[in-house]
C-alpha cells in the first residue's frame, strides 16, 4: 500500500462535487441560452435541476469549510518565488525535470484558491436571482438583474475553463497521483 494522499472524506467531496458542478454549469448555460443540444426538455426542468444542484453545492461547500484543513491549498509567499518559476518552467516544457513540491504545486494552490473565492461568489449571485425581492438592495448595488446575470455567466465560463485546466493537469501528471483520487493512495 502506498502513502495516503486523499482520505475518504476528500475523495467523497471531490466525486460529489464533479457531477454537481457539471449539472450546475450545463443547466446554467441552458438557462442562459436555451437549446435542445443541452438535453433539457424545457426551462422548468432545467431550473429544477439547477437549483437542486445549487443547494447541494452550497451544502458541499459549507461542509468543506468546516472540514479539512484549508491551509495546505492556500498559496503561501514561498509559492510565489522559485516554486512558481519551477512549476511554470516544467508545465511549459522549458525543463524536462519535474520539480518536487509538497502535497500541492503552486498551480493547484492558485486554482483551488480561485475556486474558494469563485464558488461562493457565484452561489451568492445565484441566490440574488433566486430571491430577487429579498435581495433587491444588493441587486441594485451590483447594477441590476442583467448585471448579476452577466457576472454569473462570466464566473461560469471561468469556472468551466479552470475545471478544464484541472482535468488536463490531472490527466498529464503522474498516474500514481491520478489513481490517488480514486483509491486515496499513491
Amino acid at each position: 500500500m502506498g502513502k495516503l494522499r486523499h482520505p475518504l472524506p476528500v475523495r467523497l467531496f471531490h466525486w460529489l462535487l464533479v457531477p454537481t458542478l457539471a449539472l450546475e454549469v450545463a443547466t446554467g448555460f441552458y438557462l442562459t441560452n436555451p437549446s435542445q443540444w443541452w438535453g433539457f426538455r424545457n426551462m422548468r426542468s432545467a431550473k429544477k435541476i439547477h437549483f437542486t444542484a445549487a443547494y447541494l453545492l452550497t451544502a458541499l461547500f459549507t461542509a468543506y469549510l468546516y472540514g479539512r484543513d484549508k491551509t495546505e491549498i492556500v498559496p503561501e509567499r514561498k509559492d510565489l518565488g522559485p516554486r512558481l518559476k519551477k512549476f511554470v518552467a516544467y508545465e511549459f516544457f522549458l525543463t524536462p525535470k519535474k520539480p518536487k513540491f509538497p502535497k500541492y504545486n503552486p498551480g493547484q494552490k492558485f486554482l483551488y484558491t480561485l475556486w474558494l473565492v469563485l464558488i461562493p461568489y457565484t452561489l451568492l449571485l445565484g441566490w440574488f436571482l433566486y430571491f430577487p425581492r429579498f435581495f433587491a438592495p444588493w441587486i441594485r448595488l451590483f447594477g441590476g438583474l442583467n448585471s448579476v446575470r452577466r457576472m454569473i455567466y462570466l464566473s461560469g465560463v471561468l469556472l468551466t475553463a479552470s475545471i478544464a485546466g484541472h482535468v488536463y493537469f490531472g490527466l498529464t501528471s503522474s498516474t500514481a497521483f491520478l489513481k490517488s483520487i480514486f483509491t486515496g493512495r499513491t
